[in-house]
């Protein structure tokens, strides 16, 4: 199914953060070169974004050991016309 996403992505690093808006809950997806990671949904913007910007800094920092800076604030922008997700149940 192909469906155009509402919402808001924010780059982490090499990650792009996704917070999609679904019926009455938030979406979270990262993904990255060789990784994508489905966060958990929840119910309202704020705390959807905050779990993404969350678990990027796990991924980044403990999970893969990088050496690159916590960044202590990411930029959101709203998804485009362009932006698709695609999944299959």
């Amino acid at each position: 199914m192909l469906r155009s996403m509402s919402g808001f992505r924010a780059p982490y690093h090499y990650l792009t953060l996704l917070v999609v808006s679904e019926f009455n809950e938030w979406r979270v997806l990262l993904h990255g070169q060789g990784a994508t990671i489905q966060g958990n949904r929840l119910f309202s913007e704020a705390k959807a974004k905050e779990h993404a910007i969350a678990v990027a800094r796990h991924y980044v920092h403990e999970h893969k050991k990088e050496g690159l800076p916590v960044l202590e604030e990411v930029k959101w922008e709203p998804t485009a016309h362009d932006d698709w997700l695609i999944w299959s149940s």
